[in-house]
């Protein structure tokens, strides 16, 4: 009788908790598109009260002199641009998208949810530092008010 080669595997031996750890990895990939949404959704909320306190403050808080050049006026409203472009930018985190994926090919459907969560985390990220540079450049102009 003859012995059989011995098998030689390309992976080292699996430790005990590879299985809870796939199955982990799995949960996220799963989970990420879902949470993106919800974080979009959490910085809408904030952008939209963020715009509202720095409205109520030029408006009802008469902030913006009279008499103050209409070029230094205009600046005041800077934040706001960019506060819109932020909740554009997590918008685009919040629509759906129509993705023509075919069902046989699992590379298709992994590059393609690569793709999708790649691009809408770019557009979190983005929404997130215009977040922040708005209200910088809002505390920046409230200073600059407080000086003139």
């Amino acid at each position: 009788m003859k012995a059989e080669p011995e098998k030689i595997y390309d992976s080292p031996a699996s430790h005990p908790d590879d299985d809870l750890w796939l199955a982990h990895g799995a949960k996220m990939i799963e989970d990420s598109v879902p949470a993106l949404r919800t974080a979009a959704s959490e910085l809408i909320k904030a952008l939209g009260m963020l715009m509202t306190v720095y409205l109520a403050i030029l408006g009802f808080a008469k902030f913006i002199p009279e008499n103050m050049d209409i070029y230094n006026k205009a600046l005041f409203v800077v934040p706001i641009i960019i506060w819109v472009a932020a909740l554009y930018c997590s918008l685009q985190v919040l629509k759906t998208e129509l993705l023509a994926v075919n069902l046989h090919s699992p590379s298709d459907i992994k590059q393609k949810a690569a793709s999708l969560l790649e691009t809408k985390q770019r557009n979190l990220d983005i929404a997130f530092v215009l977040l922040f540079v708005g209200i910088i450049t809002a505390f920046a102009l409230i200073v600059f008010r407080l000086h003139i």
